[in-house]
C-alpha cells in the first residue's frame, strides 16, 4: 500500500528532475549564446574591422575566389575594400614568359663523336637526400607541410625524372561531361597524374567539367580553341623534348610552336627562376591547391596541396604553392585548377585526400606514362593472357 508520504516523495522527486532538466536546458542555451555572441563579436573585430589584417585579407580572398560563396566577403565589406585587398594581393604574371629551353634539339650528325651517347646517372641518392622515396621507377614521392598566413596545410610533391612520359590526357565526352583524374590515368593505362587546367562552369555553376577554358592541346592534336581563335591565353605546356613552357600566346601559335601538351590556367607562378608573388599572399585565399613546374635539371614536380578538412589540412593561399617550386628549384611553374579539383594518383591510388571526400568531374589531367620497357612488358603480358 502505497502511503500519502511516498506519493508526495515521488512527486517532489519527478519536479527535482524537471526542475533539475530545466537548469541544464538554460545552463546550455545561455552558454551556447554566450558563444555564438562571442563568436559574433570576435568576427566583427578582427575580421570586419580589421583587427587582423592577414584574417581580412585572407577571408575577403578566399570568399571572392568562390562561385557561390562570394556573399561572405560583399555582406561585410564595400565593393572599394574588396577591389583594394585584391589588388594589394594580385599576382601579375603579364610579360613573363619562359626564356630558356632546359633541353636543345642537336641532329646527331652535328655531334661530335662519342657525344651522342646518354650519360647515365643514378639520382637514387640524391632524390633520398631531398626527402623523396621512390614509388615506381622514374617517380618519386615527398610529403610537404607548411603554412600560409594562419593556416596550417599538408601537401605532396610528386618528382618525374623523365619529362617526355608527361601528356595531357581529356575527358572522352569532350564538351558534353568530365571524367575524374583516376580515370583518364587508367584509360590509357599511365602511373601517376594531377588534375589539370580550367573548365568552364554552367550558368548555375553546376559544371560537370565537360568544356575546357582556354588551349588544351592533346599530344600534338588541338582540341580547343579553334586554329582562327584570335584569344591570348596563360599557355602551360610541354614540347616535344620536353621542355616546360609558360607563354601568353593564341592556339595558332602553340601550334606552330611545336607545342605537344598544353592547358591554360593562371596564373604563373615562378617564370625564369623568379616568384610572381610580390605582394601578400596571392589573393587566392585558402584552399586545395595543384601545381606544376620543371627543375633546371630537367625534371617535373607535380604539387598538391589538401584543404577544406578541419584538424587535418585547411589549405593554402598561392604563396603554399611558390615556396614549394623555389625551394624544388623549379625555374618556370604554374598554378592548375584546385579546390575540389585537386587530386593526385599513383598505382590506383590516391597520393591525397580531396576535399569532397572523392574526386569531382574535371576536364583534362597531367598524366604520367609508363616507361616504354614497361609499356612494352605490359603489352605482351596482354597478349599472352
Amino acid at each position: 500500500m502505497i502511503t500519502k508520504e511516498k506519493k508526495e516523495n515521488k512527486i517532489n522527486s519527478k519536479r527535482r528532475r524537471k526542475n533539475s532538466v530545466k537548469r541544464a536546458l538554460t545552463v546550455f542555451c545561455v552558454t551556447a549564446l554566450s558563444l555564438l555572441v562571442a563568436a559574433a563579436l570576435t568576427f566583427y573585430i578582427v575580421i570586419v574591422l580589421g583587427a587582423s589584417k592577414t584574417l581580412q585579407e585572407t577571408w575577403i580572398c578566399s570568399a571572392m575566389h568562390t562561385y557561390t560563396h562570394q556573399y561572405l566577403a560583399t555582406w561585410f565589406f564595400s565593393d572599394e575594400k574588396i577591389a583594394e585587398v585584391l589588388a594589394n594581393n594580385m599576382v601579375d604574371d603579364s610579360g613573363h614568359n619562359s626564356e630558356t629551353p632546359v633541353f636543345q634539339e642537336v641532329a646527331p650528325d652535328a655531334l661530335p663523336e662519342g657525344e651522342g651517347e646518354i650519360l647515365s646517372v643514378d639520382m637514387t641518392r640524391l632524390y633520398e637526400a631531398e626527402g623523396y622515396r621512390e614509388l615506381s621507377e622514374g617517380v618519386w614521392l615527398k610529403d610537404v607541410e607548411g603554412t600560409s598566413g594562419y593556416s596550417p596545410w599538408v601537401g605532396y610533391v610528386m618528382l618525374i625524372e623523365d619529362p617526355t612520359r608527361i601528356r595531357i590526357v581529356d575527358t572522352p565526352a569532350q564538351f558534353d561531361h568530365g571524367w575524374t583524374v583516376m580515370q583518364m590515368v587508367e584509360s590509357v593505362g599511365g602511373v601517376a597524374g594531377i588534375n589539370g587546367g580550367g573548365f568552364n562552369d554552367g550558368p548555375n555553376y553546376d559544371s560537370n567539367g565537360g568544356s575546357p577554358a582556354g588551349i588544351l592541346i592533346e599530344e600534338g592534336t588541338l582540341i580547343n580553341p579553334s586554329i582562327e581563335s584570335g584569344g591570348v591565353y596563360n599557355l602551360i605546356g610541354f614540347d616535344g623534348i620536353g621542355n616546360f613552357i609558360l607563354k601568353h600566346t593564341t592556339a595558332a601559335d602553340a601550334v606552330n610552336m611545336g607545342i605537344k601538351n598544353a592547358v591554360s590556367f593562371s596564373p604563373y607562378i615562378v617564370v625564369n627562376g623568379e616568384g610572381m608573388i610580390k605582394n601578400g599572399t596571392g589573393g587566392w585565399g585558402i584552399s586545395p591547391r595543384t601545381g606544376i613546374g620543371q627543375r633546371a635539371s630537367g625534371e617535373v614536380i607535380f604539387v598538391v596541396i589538401d584543404g577544406r578538412q578541419v584538424g587535418y589540412s585547411i589549405g593554402s593561399d598561392l604563396d603554399g604553392l611558390q615556396s614549394i617550386m623555389l625551394e624544388e628549384g623549379c625555374i618556370n611553374g604554374a598554378m592548375m585548377d584546385g579546390g575540389s579539383s585537386t587530386a593526385m594518383v599513383h598505382g590506383g591510388e590516391y597520393i591525397n585526400r580531396p576535399s569532397l571526400g572523392h574526386e569531382r568531374w574535371i576536364n583534362n589531367s597531367w598524366v604520367v606514362m609508363p616507361i616504354e620497357e614497361e609499356a612494352e612488358e605490359s603489352e605482351a603480358s596482354e597478349t599472352a593472357e
